[in-house]
């Protein structure tokens, strides 16, 4: 993966008002059990702010939803975390739902979560882009790692403790250890769930940086 780059001098050029962040968002699910009343689906998402090179990572557990469910559901969630108009593209491996958001399939069944898709999407120019499962799209890979951490550990671990890991990806972009990121993943998803059983999380600073951040409408 490329990212943008952008001069740090100012702003590179770019104009604040009216500005529009450039997001693409890679958005994953999983379910073990899929169907079975004690299915635990979980859904990932690698979402990164192109101008301000920031990603955000999302492992969000979505509890006995179907896998299709939780695909809808991984776009609708990363899209829920922009806090200002945003040109979107959003990545995902699910022919389901890239086919249905491009019009060529019609919304027939999980109609509510289809809605809910649609409705996260007003206030964004998204478009949408599909990309086989398992094929070496590194970034890909981490969302699918993310939902698996989710559904696996059934537990959501929050934005601010997988900051590490979101500087770790960032670092490394160009030359991703994908066995390593997902050692690195179970060892946090572990210990969170195991600490939040006990109230003890833990937290992690934040990132400021001079453009605006699709994360934020300050």
């Amino acid at each position: 993966m490329s990212m943008q780059n952008c001069d740090r001098s100012g702003n590179g050029g770019i104009k604040v008002d009216g500005y529009h962040p450039v997001v693409t968002i890679y958005a994953d699910a999983s379910c073990l059990r899929n169907g079975a009343p004690d299915a635990s689906a979980g859904c990932g998402a690698v979402i990164i702010d192109g101008h301000r090179m920031d990603i955000r990572l999302i492992a969000k557990h979505l509890g006995p939803v179907t896998n299709q469910q939780a695909e809808i559901l991984a776009c609708s969630t990363a899209l829920g975390e922009l806090r200002r108009p945003c040109i979107v593209d959003i990545v995902s491996d699910s022919q389901y739902v890239i086919e249905t958001m491009t019009g060529k399939n019609q919304m027939k069944s999980n109609r509510s979560l289809w809605s809910e898709l649609v409705t996260k999407c007003y206030g964004h120019h998204v478009t949408w882009r599909w990309v086989k499962g398992h094929s070496g799209v590194a970034l890909q890979e981490v969302a699918d790692r993310l939902s698996r951490a989710a559904s696996t550990y059934q537990c959501s671990v929050p934005d601010e403790e997988l900051n590490s890991l979101a500087v770790y990806v960032k670092e490394n972009a160009n030359d991703l250890r994908i066995q390593e990121f997902e050692r690195n993943l179970n060892l946090l998803a572990r210990r969170y769930s195991l600490a939040s059983q006990f109230n003890k999380p833990f937290n992690n600073g934040n990132i400021s940086q001079s453009l605006p951040s699709a994360f934020s409408a300050q």
